[in-house]
């Protein structure tokens, strides 16, 4: 067959299949799904096919596959997330070169996650307030103020303390995994969008702070030193912003106590007390769902919030366990955690799309309609070790996650079950 014989087949050949706009736009191989590629899919944008490209590729078994590989993996995009504690400016200064470079925003899809719902909003979240928030706040106040009075301190072993010291360690380091968060932040906090600025800026931080390169620790103190005091002045203005700020200065000091660079710590009692502050305007807003309390399901957007907050403030409350007891400093019972609700199910925290929390919380509702388990039925009363309390703790064991078993762990070496 000569050379205008083929160039003739080839001109009456299938049209080209053309990507969608975005695709074009990046310069990047588009899957083809109609009527949202999986490119799209991930980064929650719309799609846009050029008119007259046709319907001749949908769901071809290459598009299918590329999709379903696309959907569990990381997504990095290459925009930048602001670091100045003074600004919106997007560079910061290399701790290697000294040259400014912008922090990426990372979109984090867990591995197990096909599906996701890329309809949330936290923009009404509907929490009851806690009254007396202050006493979060103040928690630092209490080895001063209950000294003397008859209460008698917590008693942990230098076991349980061990314990809790290796298990906090591990959380910064779910940041360097790319698969994986710390267990009191939950994934679609930080999915379907950019990631939150402040959260954004922490991932960076705390892998340039675990992968420094010798020689440039005194730019990573300055660093995330910087980042801290931006954020105990901040002021956020939504409820998922005040709980990022909370979450990530927590996951700072715990990365500076269990992983110190040198002799310059960074967690010390302003920093603890700073801490707290975060966490009392955390808890201002509350930490339980309106419709928790009436037994009946909230929206997810609200149980996620709830959720995570209440899990971020028994991280801190069990770090600063930790911190008192290195330092010599008795430890109290937190009175003001009495009605907070431990953490729910393994299948409710991963839920990763509407209808399957939708259902799973409705599973829920049925396995608790006697009133859901509180922090304080794992503490010692005169139900401990009674029968109908062990059915309720036993009940929540069966279905709680590793984050729950820990906190049971620790409740029951303090306090019997």
């Amino acid at each position: 067959m000569n050379s205008k014989s083929t160039m003739k087949i080839r001109k009456q050949g299938p049209p080209r299949k053309k990507a969608c706009q975005n695709c074009t736009d990046s310069k990047v191989r588009c899957s083809l799904e109609r009527p949202t590629c999986s490119r799209c899919l991930n980064r929650g944008k719309q799609c846009r096919y050029p008119e007259g490209s046709g319907d001749v590729h949908r769901s071809s078994p290459g598009a299918l596959s590329e999709r379903n590989s696309a959907d569990e993996r990381l997504s990095f995009e290459p925009s930048l997330a602001s670091f100045s504690p003074t600004s919106t400016a997007t560079a910061f200064p290399s701790p290697v070169s000294g040259h400014t470079s912008g922090i990426p925003q990372i979109y984090f899809r867990p591995e197990s996650t096909q599906t996701v719902d890329i309809g949330l909003t936290f923009d009404h979240v509907d929490l009851v307030p806690m009254a007396d928030a202050e006493n979060v706040r103040d928690r630092w106040l209490q080895p001063y103020l209950l000294t003397g009075t008859g209460q008698l301190p917590k008693l942990l072993s230098p076991f349980t303390v061990q314990f809790l010291a290796c298990v906090l360690r591990s959380y910064p380091n779910h940041l360097l995994d790319e698969k994986s968060l710390p267990p009191f932040i939950h994934p679609l906090q930080v999915n379907n969008k950019p990631m939150p600025r402040t959260m954004a800026n922490c991932f960076s931080l705390v892998r340039m702070w675990m992968n420094r390169v010798e020689g440039s620790e005194a730019i990573v103190l300055s660093t995330v030193r910087q980042e801290m005091e931006r954020l105990s002045r901040e002021d956020a203005t939504s409820d998922l912003d005040t709980l990022c700020s909370f979450q990530v200065y927590l996951i700072y000091l715990l990365t500076a106590y269990f992983s110190p660079i040198d002799n310059a710590s960074l967690v010390d009692d302003m920093s603890i007390i700073t801490l707290q502050d975060l966490a009392f305007r955390t808890a201002k807003a509350g930490f339980t769902c309106k419709a928790e309390l009436s037994r009946t399901r909230p929206t997810w957007e609200s149980w996620i919030i709830a959720s995570s907050k209440r899990r971020t403030l028994f991280t801190m409350y069990l770090f600063t366990n930790v911190y008192n007891s290195d330092k010599g400093v008795p430890n109290f019972l937190s009175d003001e955690l009495r009605d907070i609700l431990v953490p729910e199910s393994k299948a409710l925290w991963e839920a990763s799309d509407r209808g399957s929390w939708t259902r799973e919380y409705n599973r829920h509702l049925s396995r608790w309609e006697d009133g859901m388990l509180q922090i304080s039925e794992l503490w010692r009363s005169s139900e401990t070790g009674s029968e109908a309390r062990r059915k309720r703790i036993g009940r929540w064991v069966q279905s709680t996650d590793e984050f729950g078993m820990m906190l049971f762990a620790v409740c029951a070496h303090i306090h019997g079950c």
